[in-house]
């Protein structure tokens, strides 16, 4: 274990709650309407920069590992794991009262070459099920939800994705990950997340069908998971709190899972900081709406460290600017909004009972448990 982890972090976490400013945190709010607010962090960041951490334990109360969960990052052999820096993350999280989203168990990006190399079909199914008992059993009982499989869809297309489980495995390796998942940690709250769903059309009705079909053959799918990466100038809100809507009505629990909002479209000018301020209360407010959409989780914490500037190294005079926070940690309108968006608590606690229901129910029906 590192020295500037684990004890290190969750210690500070800790006292910076307990001399946080009065005002209320976006956490609070959340809990007030119901909604989780989290964030995803990476725990060398946290540990290198204080006011980082400062800002996500007063903020926040949801923790996703933005990619220390991921297989590549947990386990670089066959049996080989190192937990140490999603550990740290895990008992950050549990020092100051945050759930934990585990990100992601299925995906095909950030594989260990054994996993993304595998010669046939039942070395790939014996790495999955592995795979999923090992990191599963090791964070049973601490980790709330899984991303059990990310992104099973074609990136730009309606169809599935040809990745190496599909490959090898055919489409059933959704429903068989979903079947051990349950196994490892039947008290696991189980979610399918997907990219580019904010629009209606062909993407989003491919989706849809395929968590009906997965709930049609009852596999334990408890949740979905609308990624939600945006660029400003680029949202339709009906279209996305339709969509919400929609996906309620198959009786799963609903997150937003990786928000962002860019200021930096493809083509064209700067969008403002009123346009994403006006996009992440839109957000917020098709949430709460919603009353089995139970948490938002922005990925990132500040504009300083988004993973959409990480990914452009040529391009560092045009940043993304796409969170809450600017790069000194100052709130920016897009907060305001945010944080306005969300509903009085006296609403919120109608919205809590109802969607507590309707959850348990769906998880009780598909899996047989009371």
């Amino acid at each position: 274990m590192r020295s500037a982890g684990r004890g290190g972090l969750w210690i500070a976490g800790a006292l910076v709650v307990a001399c946080s400013a009065s005002s209320a945190p976006l956490r609070d709010l959340g809990a007030g309407a119901g909604v989780r607010i989290g964030a995803a962090v990476q725990p060398a960041l946290l540990a290198a920069d204080p006011d980082q951490l400062a800002t996500f334990v007063r903020e926040f109360d949801s923790l996703t590992a933005e990619n220390a969960m991921k297989w590549g990052p947990l386990s670089s052999a066959p049996g080989v794991y190192d937990f140490s820096e999603a550990d740290e993350l895990v008992d950050l999280a549990e020092a100051n009262g945050m759930r934990v989203r585990g990100h992601t168990l299925v995906w095909e990006v950030q594989l260990p070459a054994y996993v993304a190399n595998a010669p046939d079909a039942e070395t790939l199914r014996g790495h999955v099920e592995d795979h999923i008992a090992t990191v599963m059993g090791h964070y049973k009982g601490r980790v709330e939800q899984w991303d059990v499989v990310n992104e099973p869809l074609f990136s730009v297309g309606p169809g599935l994705d040809p990745n190496v489980f599909f490959r090898l495995l055919g489409p059933d390796y959704i429903a068989d990950a979903f079947h051990l998942a349950h196994a490892a940690d039947p008290d696991a709250i189980l979610f399918l997340n997907e990219v580019l769903l904010e629009d209606q059309g062909a993407r989003f009705d491919a989706f849809f069908d395929l968590v009906q079909s997965l709930l049609a053959q009852d596999v334990p799918v408890h949740g979905v998971g609308l990624q939600t990466h945006i660029v400003a100038g680029d949202f339709d809100p009906d279209a996305f709190e339709a969509n919400l809507r929609a996906l309620a009505g198959l009786g799963v629990q609903i997150e937003i899972t990786e928000l962002d909002v860019s200021l930096r479209p493809l083509f064209g000018p700067r969008r403002t900081l009123e346009e994403q301020a006006e996009i992440y209360g839109r957000v917020a407010s098709a949430c709460a709406a919603v009353p089995l959409c139970t948490g938002i989780t922005t990925w990132g914490v500040d504009d300083g460290h988004t993973w959409l500037d990480r990914n452009e190294p040529f391009a560092p005079n045009a940043p993304h600017d796409p969170l809450l926070f600017d790069r000194g940690y100052a709130p920016k309108p897009a907060y305001d909004a945010f944080a306005a968006s969300l509903p009085e608590p006296s609403t919120a606690v109608l919205l809590a009972a109802g969607l507590t229901g309707l959850a348990a129910r769906r998880r009780a029906s598909v899996t047989g448990r009371a």
